[in-house]
């Protein structure tokens, strides 16, 4: 993970006045993907000025010094802050991969549910719902001024109380109160990417984020490592018996703790500029309910931020859906049993991860909305494949296991296009004193979309024809959507490049490059 992502802004009060103009004249404008002096703007104020390339040019030069500038101090902090992120990122992935496939068991070590399928659902849902509700409250307060490691703290807070009631588990309605409170501690992420977002380049941002999701990514990975060490445990401690079942509690709840001692000696928010920084009383007042209901209809208004939030909800929903029906499918289909499906769910982990790390070096070279577009072609085809083979595809023939096959690989090839892209292009379209509430929003949406993907799928097992028509459908809404407003992405907000720069500093190069 590149540490030249983060701004710290202390260092560029000594350099930027001096050796602004020498390198100006002696140095080639590196080439820079900005706005065309065309691109539409859509603001919620509709008062997005127009840069021109060069402006844009002169501003992205005048950034490359902030690395250079670093004391050895201050890139010590800057990388020990990007590492602690990408660890929460890889926890939350191992979070996700050690306890999900041992609660259905963990439910049913209580004795016979009359209701099991309820209550399973109860514990995903309830999980989703308090992330969604929290990732706005955590984004809001982020906005507002609120320290950035303190949130952390507080997340990773209830990640560890989360997962020791889960360890606990003295009756199912605790396992799932326990999975509820360890959702809110999931609040951290809106407001650790509105601060990433915040303090990088648009350039930049993208190879960030598909960074970050990829450490998500190994997570997910390493979660079946860590299960089978869950797999030894048969001891007690304090009077608690540890079992396969909530080993999976006590070893995130140690995990996490580790974590939290690590982002108290390793963590660091960036310096707010003076005029940024709000009074005790001030973030009292931007707290309310009301105020927070105005922030979020401010940031929605956007046609373009309501057309990102709309193609990142099709395609989580488009994934989950595909997840919940690929085993009994494939059982029923072509007499798949466990091994095999695990098989195809570890090399299509192996395959998000390459996408990911090919983002890093195509993100280079090609634009976000190109990527995004690609993305929903691929998921397109997908779902056209899906509709035409599936009619002729008789029950226990592997005729077509090919061609189901290349479904599976296309639509897992995308998903991480369309993730990164969203979240970038999101974040692009936002204005930096919205990045927490509209991070919130988004991974509200996204949460949601986890939820109705999985209950739609399994509700549509004996008519899969129907809902792989239904997703190519919505599909296809939204390729066509990413179309309308593909001239409007183009237009990116100067204030998400000024605000890596200290406030002192902001006249003297706006005096300098656009006069």
């Amino acid at each position: 993970m590149s540490t030249n992502d983060i701004n710290n802004q202390t260092p560029l009060n000594q350099i930027i006045n001096d050796e602004q103009s020498e390198k100006n004249d002696n140095e080639p404008l590196n080439e820079r993907r900005s706005s065309s002096s065309h691109s539409i703007g859509i603001d919620s104020n509709n008062k997005n000025s127009k840069i021109s390339t060069d402006n844009y040019q002169n501003l992205d030069q005048n950034l490359q010094y902030d690395i250079n500038a670093l004391t050895p101090k201050q890139r010590r902090e800057r990388l020990g802050t990007l590492m602690i992120i990408g660890l929460i990122a890889f926890l939350i992935g191992v979070d996700y991969a050690i306890i999900l496939p041992t609660a259905w068991g963990y439910l049913n070590s209580f004795g016979e549910l009359e209701h099991s399928g309820i209550i399973i659902g109860g514990l995903l849902a309830g999980f989703a719902l308090s992330a969604s509700i929290a990732g706005l409250i955590f984004g809001h307060l982020s906005d507002i001024g609120y320290s950035l490691k303190y949130l952390c703290i507080v997340g990773i807070g209830f990640k560890i109380i989360g997962n020791v009631l889960y360890f606990i588990g003295i009756h199912f309605y605790i396992v799932i109160i326990a999975r509820v409170i360890a959702g809110i501690g999931m609040g951290l992420v809106p407001p650790t990417l509105a601060e990433i977002s915040r303090r990088s380049t648009p350039e930049k941002r993208t190879q960030l984020l598909a960074k970050i999701l990829a450490c998500r990514q190994i997570g997910l990975f390493a979660g079946p490592c860590f299960t089978l060490i869950c797999r030894k445990m048969d001891f007690k401690i304090l009077g608690f018996h540890v079992t396969v079942y909530n080993s999976p509690g006590l070893l995130m709840a140690f995990l996490w703790t580790i974590t939290l001692i690590l982002t108290i000696f390793f963590f660091f928010d960036i310096p707010r500029a003076i005029n940024e920084q709000k009074s005790q009383s001030e973030r009292w007042s931007c707290s309310s309910l009301a105020d927070t209901c105005k922030r979020i209809s401010v940031t929605c208004k956007k046609p373009t931020i309501i057309i990102l939030l709309i193609t990142a909800f099709i395609a989580y929903f488009n994934q989950t859906a595909l997840e919940t029906t690929i085993t009994p499918f494939t059982n029923i289909q072509f007499g798949w049993n466990e091994l095999q499906v695990s098989i195809v769910f570890a090399i299509a982990g192996i395959e998000i991860t390459l996408v990911y790390i090919m983002l890093h070096f195509i993100t280079k070279k090609i634009r976000d909305e190109a990527i995004l577009l690609f993305g929903y072609s691929l998921l397109s085809i997908a779902c056209c494949i899906g509709v035409i083979i599936l009619p002729f595809s008789e029950i226990g023939s592997k005729k077509y296991l090919p061609i189901f096959l290349v479904f599976i690989g296309l639509d897992i090839f995308a998903l991480p296009l369309i993730a990164v892209t969203t979240t970038s292009l999101f974040t692009q379209q936002t204005n930096n004193d919205q990045q927490g509430i509209g991070q919130g929003i988004q991974r509200f949406v996204i949460n949601v979309a986890t939820v109705i993907g999985p209950l739609f799928a399994g509700s549509l097992l004996t008519a899969i024809w129907l809902m792989i028509s239904f997703m190519f459908i919505i599909v296809l809404f939204a390729t066509f959507l990413i179309i309308i407003v593909y001239p409007s992405f183009s237009s990116l907000n100067n204030d998400e490049l000024s605000t890596l720069l200290p406030v002192e500093n902001k006249n003297n190069i706006k005096t300098k490059n656009f006069n």
